[in-house]
């Protein structure tokens, strides 16, 4: 059998962490790598004819994909060689924010059952949704961390977060979501208004398309066909689903934030090289009276640092986005075990089977029970942090490596 995979690299002309990783797990399972991106960032799309001849002369024996690209090309498939290539397509979030693919769920099943094409989705949920969107299955499959993170023993980057609760990641602006919803009809505008209201006020953990639905659902009869004629057009749903999305995430994490303030020290880490975030002041006016705050922009933070980044801080906190139902775990769980610092994370029900709880990663069931599992474990003694970091490292390097999600796939489409 050969051993070489092709990865379609981003319609967009950037690399995904997703697919970067896998490509570094392909090579340590010993197989030889080529990527083709679909586009340059500054020119137009591949054709369909360019990109199969391309692939013919790269003749590989596995392909992979990000989520949707190849639907840009519908009908590359068709083509007697490449349909008999195992292929993979690989979703690290939900699917509802791919236009084409709301749009197009007879070419899935099409290319699912005639073109080698698997699905690999990491959230239970998600899977059982794509079986009813698409009538095919998709396989399970976690996300890791970069092996550089595990490698050695870096020093923290930001030492003087020494004592803080510290979590990494972006929250979306609230000017950028504003800017987005204005170009909404007022209806749409007012149906994301109510479910904005029900994602800050609804119990933990926030699902926020079911939210959503349910505020649609309460609107008034007017409201709802405005709004229902409006989603009926597949990239008015995507756009909504993607608005829906950052909102919930928002929600979620302003909301632990607030909670973990009122109790510990607490360090915020944001950078996104696209998508603009909350920074430094508006984090401070969303999460005061705070017990302590600070923040560091990590936007352009070379990869080279990221191992000091996840050891920065004496405990790192995460809180799981709302597309993650079931098993969805973040990057941002394989990250800190990779680097061997101890998380605390709101729980989902497939995660203990990652990490066990209490001894290799901490989980608290709402947004309270995080604030006060944190205040308890940073009044704790250092030991049981240091202990519970070096164990998540060790199932890590023995389970959760990009090359153990390389070979979960293999045996996925066949190899």
């Amino acid at each position: 059998m050969g051993r070489r995979v092709v990865f379609l690299e981003s319609l967009h002309g950037v690399e995904s962490l997703f697919t970067r990783g896998l490509r570094s797990g392909a090579r340590d399972a010993g197989w030889e790598v080529e990527v083709l991106f679909l586009r340059d960032p500054d020119k137009a799309p591949l054709t369909e004819g360019e990109l199969r001849r391309k692939l013919h002369a790269l003749r590989p024996d596995r392909i992979g994909f990000l989520m949707d690209a190849p639907l840009a090309w519908p009908s590359l498939w068709d083509d007697p060689v490449l349909r008999t290539i195992p292929k993979a397509s690989f979703w690290f979030d939900d699917f509802l924010r791919s236009a084409e693919t709301l749009r197009a769920p007879g070419v899935w099943t099409q290319w699912q059952r005639e073109a080698g094409v698997r699905v690999f989705l990491h959230d239970g949920h998600w899977r059982e949704a794509w079986k009813r969107h698409t009538g095919g299955e998709a396989h399970p499959v976690d996300l890791s961390a970069d092996a550089a993170i595990a490698a050695g023993n870096a020093e923290p980057l930001y030492p003087e977060l020494a004592g803080h609760a510290v979590m990494i990641g972006t929250i979306p602006a609230l000017d950028s979501l504003e800017a987005e919803a204005a170009a909404f009809a007022p209806s749409v505008r007012h149906w994301i208004a109510r479910a904005t209201e029900a994602m800050e006020t609804a119990p933990w953990p926030i699902e926020a398309y079911r939210l959503a639905d349910e505020t649609l659902g309460a609107l008034s009869a007017k409201d709802q066909a405005v709004i229902g004629r409006w989603l009926e057009d597949p990239a008015a749903r995507a756009l909504a689903n993607h608005h829906i999305w950052r909102r919930g995430k928002r929600a979620a994490r302003l909301r632990g934030l607030r909670a973990l303030a009122r109790r510990v020290p607490v360090a915020v880490l944001s950078g996104h090289g696209q998508e603009r975030f909350a920074q430094e002041a508006e984090l401070r006016r969303e999460v005061a009276p705070a017990h302590a705050f600070a923040f560091r922009d990590t936007t352009g933070l070379p990869a080279a640092q990221w191992s000091g980044l996840f050891r920065s801080g004496r405990l790192q906190v995460q809180w799981v986005d709302p597309q993650s139902i079931e098993s969805g775990a973040p990057f941002r769980l394989f990250e800190a075990a990779a680097a061997g610092t101890a998380l605390l994370s709101d729980a989902r029900p497939g995660f203990p089977a990652l990490f066990a709880p209490d001894r290799e990663m901490f989980f608290a069931s709402d947004e309270e029970a995080l604030a006060e599992r944190a205040a308890a474990l940073l009044a704790g003694p250092a030991e049981i942090l240091e202990e519970t970091g070096r164990r998540a490292r060790e199932v890590f390097l023995s389970r959760h490596t990009w090359a153990h999600r390389w070979r979960e796939i293999g045996a996925g489409i066949g190899s």
